[in-house]
């Protein structure tokens, strides 16, 4: 909440780097995903319809004295340090509050309120704007104009996932152009908005998590057909759902349109 990214050595509890200041964000930062390959490398959104891409590659000699601090031996505090102005820096993707924002490779995928998700790049033309951006594909779902709704992408980026406000997910393939829609997945108990849905590293099982505090997991079957099971809060065991339905799409509520556009 005080508009700046953290980085932590979760192995020694230092705070090593902090991500904030003249060109940082300039309100609550809401999402934060590490570079698929580049691993000094991430990109953030947040509150500020803003989103950044950042590195500390030059802060390398920094992390490595992280790994090894001992701050009873030392008895001084790890010198933290402040990087305030990130690689790049665009509000041109969207027009209100960025909650969810990750890679697909060097592209880079991200969600507001407009019942979209984007996948773009930053524009390189060294004619245009410094914080330019060319869209890439959209994928687009309808009922989630709230915020806080946020997208799954499995390990090999092959399946996309969201949900909306009346309990529904949308399963895309990822990597199709243009966009795919495979499934909309259902369940009779999901009424309420579905904030947070995430896909396993095999791209196997689809999990969602819904406003009353409940988990539902979709597993493929052989025939890719996804049969959900739910769990509570209180339960340790997911417990196979009944009255499953699957609802199978057209796509004809999804964009088409493969053409690239530059912002």
């Amino acid at each position: 909440q005080d508009d700046s990214v953290r980085l932590w050595n979760i192995h020694t509890g230092v705070m090593v780097l902090v991500f904030a200041g003249s060109s940082g964000h300039r309100n609550e930062v809401l999402s934060v995903d590490f570079h698929p390959l580049e691993d000094r490398k991430f990109v953030s959104c947040g509150m500020d319809f803003a989103i950044k891409i950042w590195s500390f590659e030059d802060n390398d000699a920094l992390v490595q004295k992280s790994m090894e601090w001992d701050a009873e031996a030392e008895r001084v505090q790890f010198p933290t340090k402040y990087i305030q102005r990130p690689l790049f820096s665009t509000m041109r993707v969207h027009g209100n509050y960025v909650d969810c924002v990750r890679w697909m490779g060097d592209l880079v995928l991200s969600k507001s309120v407009d019942n979209k998700i984007l996948l773009w790049r930053p524009e390189d033309d060294a004619k245009r704007a410094k914080d330019a951006i060319r869209v890439i594909q959209e994928y687009s779902f309808q009922d989630a104009a709230i915020w806080f709704i946020r997208f799954g992408l499995d390990f090999n980026m092959s399946l996309l996932t969201v949900g909306n406000q009346l309990g529904n997910v949308f399963v895309w393939e990822a990597n199709a152009f243009p966009t795919t829609l495979l499934a909309k997945l259902s369940h009779p108990t999901l009424k309420l908005p579905i904030r947070q849905t995430g896909v396993s590293f095999d791209g196997r099982s689809v999990l969602c998590c819904c406003e009353d505090g409940s988990v539902l997991r979709w597993d493929a079957t052989p025939d890719a057909d996804l049969t959900p099971s739910r769990t509570k809060q209180t339960s340790r065991s997911a417990v196979e759902g009944e009255n499953n339905t699957l609802d199978d799409e057209d796509g004809d509520d999804v964009d088409d349109d493969d053409d690239n556009e530059d912002i």
